[in-house]
């Protein structure tokens, strides 16, 4: 199967994490893949474990950039694409564009958040054209319904982590300006609205009420910065909240925390939640969006409503006051993380969404 994966983000988030486990995975089992990107994008330049694959540039300048479409076309046809496979919300519009161009391939597009669309006339044909959308959750998939998608044409699959990640050392706490007996909760999220840390930090004059030694780490970096400073900085927090920004070694920094929090008020899915519970850490987190579909209060983690700081303190409060549930709970995460959220798991279902476009799987190139 030939398939062409397109996004045209500059950055590395966990949408782009995912593509590249997928891309590695299909190459694994035989597949032929190509990238298409911007030319300065981390996407691109990726190796993504597969080395040597056709890579193509393209300025991708807004939503509807012809001279984009026409590169993608072309590629379409060179190299006789089964499937072109959008990863982003452009990418999608690019893909189903390029198809129309070509007349050949299908369109798969993954959506990873839990919000709707606008109700806008592209976004009402772009959500007619792809032939297959793929939730990163039952959210996601529900909204998608509640828009107006056929329901035929949706796929539910999970996102996946690589366990193997996560078997490094922790990091000295030194190094984090944290003392070494101190309570530790850490939280993985980029800076940005939806993942709502204003909420986790009006929390921790309550939390450091009960567990006054804790220390609470935020790895990220993201436009809600100096906001989220000064809001440390009104409640007189800097000792005890620490924003790292942008980190390149967030699996030694996930074996440090004793405990992970998500206080996301929107979420496709929340692949750092699948890291910590990898990592065997005890989850706190905000029921928004597809984090239920990980965290199952009181079996692999403690819920609480999103946008409520007594709750999600009373949660993290919990967790370490009482070690014996914590344990539990992180065991129990660890077990659902390697029985239903790996990369095998996330690679095999995006597998499925293809060959649903062809039952007879052989006829693809």
């Amino acid at each position: 199967m030939n398939v062409l994966h397109i996004d045209e983000q500059l950055g590395w988030r966990g949408g782009e994490q995912q593509a590249s486990y997928l891309i590695r995975g299909l190459v694994d089992r035989g597949h032929h893949v190509v990238l298409a990107g911007r030319p300065d994008s981390r996407f691109l330049s990726a190796d993504h474990g597969v080395g040597d694959v056709p890579r193509i540039e393209a300025t991708f300048v807004g939503e509807l950039d012809l001279w984009t479409v026409a590169k993608l076309a072309a590629t379409v046809r060179q190299h006789r694409i089964d499937i072109l496979h959008a990863h982003t919300s452009h990418a999608h519009t690019y893909a189903c564009l390029a198809r129309a161009l070509a007349g050949y391939g299908k369109v798969v597009v993954s959506r990873r958040v839990d919000f709707a669309p606008n109700s806008n006339w592209l976004n009402r044909w772009k959500y007619r054209s792809p032939d297959r959308i793929i939730a990163i959750s039952e959210c996601v998939a529900g909204i998608l319904r509640n828009f107006g998608v056929d329901p035929a044409r949706i796929s539910v699959v999970h996102s996946g982590i690589d366990p193997k990640r996560f078997d490094v050392p922790p990091l000295p706490r030194k190094e984090l300006g944290v003392p070494a007996d101190a309570p530790l909760l850490g939280n993985v999220a980029a800076l940005v609205d939806h993942k709502d840390h204003a909420t986790l930090i009006a929390a921790m004059p309550q939390i450091l009420q009960e567990l006054s030694a804790l220390h609470l780490i935020i790895a990220g970096e993201g436009e809600l910065r100096p906001a989220l400073e000064a809001q440390v900085a009104q409640l007189g927090m800097q000792r005890s909240v620490h924003l790292l920004g942008y980190r390149e070694d967030v699996p030694r920094l996930m074996r440090t925390f004793d405990a992970f929090v998500l206080s996301s008020k929107w979420e496709g899915l929340g692949t750092s939640v699948l890291d910590a519970m990898a990592c065997g850490l005890p989850i706190a987190a905000t029921a928004g969006g597809g984090i239920p579909e990980m965290v199952e209060h009181e079996r692999t983690g403690l819920l609480a409503p999103p946008r409520d700081p007594p709750a999600i303190a009373q949660a993290i409060v919990r967790l370490f006051r009482d070690k014996n549930l914590a344990e539990a709970l992180a065991r129990n995460a660890k077990a659902l993380v390697h029985d239903h959220f790996t990369v095998n798991h996330m690679v095999e279902g995006n597998l499925r969404a293809y060959f649903t476009l062809n039952r007879d799987s052989h006829e693809w190139h």
